[in-house]
């Protein structure tokens, strides 16, 4: 009797324990859910405000106005502060996607060409620049945009897309 008492306990023992460490796995899907919800909110407003967006433009399009051999911290300004908010933000993404904190097809998902056209735009200007803080600190810049910008570089945009289910919806009906 007390060995079937024992082996009941151990069994509810068990139970529990196989309970929460299931519930606990979901917590802790469920928390990285939310906090990457929340990091999306916050970096898809930081890229789309009309600073970021008039910033993309300029180095899209003016930028090459300026000689790559300036580097980025000898450019004048506003080329300069364009350079380090739009850099600086591949680079923020690029980082988190180096520790795993978000997946690279992700940030590919979400910032495909903002990728590769702004990388394609500052690349020599980047370049220019480390070798400028090679000659002085042995410093670099901007290694993680250049590490997701090398990535883009080698998939097709559709193909990072088809990685993420999509879900169908039914089609409605027009106005009619």
């Amino acid at each position: 009797m007390n060995a079937l008492f024992n082996a009941a306990t151990l069994g509810f023992s068990l139970a529990a324990i196989i309970v929460s460490v299931v519930s606990s796995r979901r917590q802790s899907a469920n928390d990285q859910r939310s906090n990457l919800l929340a990091f999306l909110v916050g970096i898809g407003g930081r890229n789309r405000s009309p600073e970021f967006r008039d910033a993309q433009d300029y180095i899209l399009t003016e930028l090459s106005n300026y000689d790559p051999s300036l580097g980025v911290t000898k450019l004048p300004r506003p080329a300069r502060d364009h350079v380090w908010q739009v850099g600086g933000f591949y680079q923020d993404l690029g980082v988190l996607v180096n520790t795993g904190i978000i997946n690279e097809d992700l940030a590919a998902a979400l910032h495909y060409t903002g990728i590769k056209e702004t990388w394609r735009s500052l690349e020599p200007y980047i370049r220019a620049e480390r070798e400028r803080r090679r000659e002085r600190t042995g410093g670099g810049l901007f290694s993680s945009f250049e590490s997701l910008a090398a990535y883009v570089n080698t998939v097709p945009h559709q193909q990072v897309l088809d990685k993420f289910v999509r879900r169908e919806f039914p089609s409605h009906p027009g106005p009619g």
